[in-house]
């Protein structure tokens, strides 16, 4: 059998867990997007799955899909004489966060179902 972490996503099935990713990042953390990419990379390594390749560009195109649709916003600052970038929810964003809880889980038990009649061992 194949294990989980060695299925090859799809591009739009990435960029979909990755946007989940971000912006549940983002609701426990005002923080600047490369920050979250060090943290995201550093987690993915550890527990060695597909996300340890996420790059730069990922999490900023990311960032900006989320500020276009209106579930962040962000604020420019200087720190250490550099602009960081920071992101916030807006409340459209804290709405959503409301209901992934339930979404993701929804979303986990429908992928394990067809990942295992598929013969992965998840």
């Amino acid at each position: 059998m194949v294990g989980f972490h060695s299925i090859q996503l799809d591009k739009g099935m990435r960029r979909g867990l990755l946007k989940i990713m971000v912006i549940s990042y983002i609701a426990h953390h005002n923080t600047y997007p490369y920050a979250m990419l060090k943290t995201m990379k550093a987690h993915a390594g550890m527990h060695g799955h597909a996300f340890a390749e996420v790059t730069k560009n990922d999490v900023y195109n990311i960032v900006s899909s989320l500020e276009r649709d209106g579930f962040i916003k962000s604020r420019m600052r200087t720190k250490g004489g550099k602009m960081q970038k920071i992101v916030a929810l807006t409340q459209k964003g804290k709405e959503i966060m409301k209901g992934k809880n339930r979404i993701v889980s929804d979303t986990i038990r429908e992928l394990t179902g067809l990942a295992e009649g598929a013969g992965f061992n998840v």
